[in-house]
């Protein structure tokens, strides 16, 4: 738990992940609806789908206050060293099956630490001048602005940093997803495209369905993904999966349902750096 009493905010930052809520946000303290911000960061996975890379490049220009683009590896690179090499895995929450008993399972996740948290605090470091293994100044604290809105709310949590203090603006304003997408059409701003890494798991099956029909080439992507992870290496004994029903990308039978009525698995990803 934070305790500001007597500490000087060093530094308002937003955690930018280029999705429907956090580019809200950030237009926002753009145009004045909410308050002024130092700066924007976003954690690149380096395998974002191109319509989030286009998104970011239309930020950077629309914003009166700078956006810093950090990243820690690239993740679909860093997975493929793992299966040829036997490297440490950046560990996404890849949903496992026992090719014995058939027990479904699901893998820690690590990844949001990896290539979001960790990039994101070392940024936020870098721009209060807190070198490398220094502490922190204890009279001074960051603001660190996350864009979950209040059909998210069991995302909320505190930062894993003493000296950062998580807010989230969207809560405070009690503003859902869909007043921000009605917030954005008032004022004809480009639409933003969901953030999330293309092959992640916690996709619906209506987004699989819409990148399998738009987005063909990303889709194959992932496909390619889902096939080189299938065994793991050595060290794991259970097949991995990118869809939960643990059947390969290119043969599920995707259901087309209300998106309403979607279970989200983004709110598994409690940080709320994902998905946003």
């Amino acid at each position: 738990m934070n305790t500001l009493k007597g500490r000087e905010r060093k530094l308002v930052v937003i955690s930018l992940g280029a999705g429907v809520q956090s580019s809200t946000m950030a237009l926002m303290a753009g145009d004045g609806t909410l308050p002024k911000v130092d700066c924007a960061i976003f954690a690149d996975t380096g395998y974002e789908p191109k319509s989030v890379y286009l998104y970011l490049d239309y930020l950077k220009d629309v914003l009166p206050f700078p956006v810093h683009v950090v990243n820690n590896g690239n993740i679909k690179q860093d997975l493929k060293s793992y299966i040829n090499h036997n490297q440490r895995m950046p560990t996404a929450p890849f949903f496992t099956k026992n090719a014995d008993t058939g027990k479904k399972g699901m893998l820690r996740r690590q990844c949001t630490n990896d290539y979001k948290i960790v990039p994101i605090r070392k940024k936020i470091r870098e721009l209060c001048g807190v070198g490398y293994k220094k502490h922190f100044p204890k009279d001074q604290y960051v603001e660190q602005w996350i864009g979950i809105s209040t059909d998210e709310i069991m995302r909320m949590k505190p930062a894993r940093d003493k000296y950062i203090l998580n807010r989230h603006p969207l809560i405070e304003a009690k503003l859902s997803r869909q007043d921000c997408i009605k917030w954005l059409k008032e004022k004809k701003v480009l639409m933003p495209p969901k953030s999330a890494c293309v092959f992640c798991p916690y996709h619906s099956d209506s987004f699989w369905i819409n990148m399998k029909e738009k987005n063909p080439q990303e889709f194959n992507e992932a496909i390619e993904v889902d096939k080189f992870i299938r065994k793991g290496n050595d060290k794991l004994t259970d097949e991995l999966y990118l869809h939960r029903s643990c059947v390969p990308l290119d043969q599920v039978e995707f259901k087309k349902q209300d998106k309403s009525k979607e279970v989200d698995m983004f709110n598994n990803a409690c940080e709320g750096l994902c998905g946003v």
